[in-house]
């Protein structure tokens, strides 16, 4: 049996369980272009906002406390507007990954419509996130003004609320996609999936973020190189590779949860041993 303890046997099995993930993803190389659309529709909605409502950048990055000349409607309406594109396109990328990990063929027009089904629940779901955003950015503002030390606390404090809330929601969009209920039956019943399925002493073992880091680093550094024959050709490249490498990775990322979802709800995915899912979270011998 695969030794899966340790920080080395996570990235261990972390790379068996993105081996499965390309292996979907080969059979569906269009659920690539799901972060790809969502992305695209993020900026073009930040443009139209910025173009059209007037939203002034430097308002927005200005360290004076002069508070009243930030457009607060404008923005919240940015903020909402851009995780709703995000919440949408990932639910369509979930939607896609489960038809596939149940045997069926699915596109992106399939996955475009099994989401829109639910875009009541999306639309819930992503005011849901934007309020949850905007407290963790309050509480991490809230530092500022209590010197190093309180600031870096704060924010520790912050990042241990967002993970603890990560972790809760985990299953929120499959459950949706998949059992049509409302953000908060959703929420509860994949609080409830995470506990029974791995128990309550669990460690994050995506690695996904590791290799985002990786890609990053060796977009960058591709974009270092070639910027050395030209700088607008570095720009270009490193872009375009980071662009790439993110969004495969992040398809990965959709493929991997609905693969979860499966596995906590009984079924065995195609493509995914029954090892690397069980172990994608490290159980205490407690619980295990």
């Amino acid at each position: 049996m695969r030794n899966s303890s340790g920080f080395f046997g996570s990235i261990s099995n972390t790379i068996d369980l993105m081996k499965s993930c390309i292996r979907v993803l080969k059979k569906d190389k269009e659920l690539i272009l799901f972060p790809i659309l969502a992305a695209f529709f993020v900026i073009l909605f930040v443009w139209i906002i910025f173009t059209f409502v007037g939203l002034d950048i430097s308002a927005l990055t200005s360290n004076d406390n002069q508070t009243e000349e930030i457009p607060i409607v404008p923005l919240l309406v940015l903020v909402f507007g851009a995780n709703f594109i995000v919440v949408f396109f990932n639910s369509a990328l979930v939607s896609a990954a489960l038809d596939r990990l149940r045997g069926g063929n699915p596109n992106v027009r399939s996955g475009l419509s099994h989401a829109s089904k639910h875009i009541h629940h999306i639309f819930i779901w992503s005011i849901i996130v934007t309020i949850m955003a905007l407290i963790f950015a309050a509480i991490r503002a809230s530092g500022r003004n209590r010197g190093a030390v309180g600031q870096i606390m704060t924010s520790i404090f912050a990042s241990l609320l967002q993970a603890g809330w990560a972790m809760m929601t985990f299953f929120v969009i499959p459950i949706i996609v998949s059992e049509n209920l409302s953000p908060f039956a959703a929420i509860k019943r994949s609080s409830g999936l995470f506990k029974q399925t791995w128990g309550n002493q669990v460690t994050a073992n995506f690695g996904f973020g590791i290799f985002q880091i990786l890609a990053l680093l060796a977009s960058g550094a591709l974009g270092w190189f070639f910027g050395l024959m030209s700088a607008n050709l570095g720009m270009i490249v490193g872009v375009l590779c980071a662009t790439t490498s993110i969004s495969i990775i992040y398809t990965l990322e959709g493929i991997y949860k609905a693969a979860l979802y499966e596995f906590a709800m009984g079924e065995k995915p195609l493509e995914f041993e029954q090892q690397d899912l069980r172990t994608a979270y490290r159980v205490s011998t407690a619980t295990a």
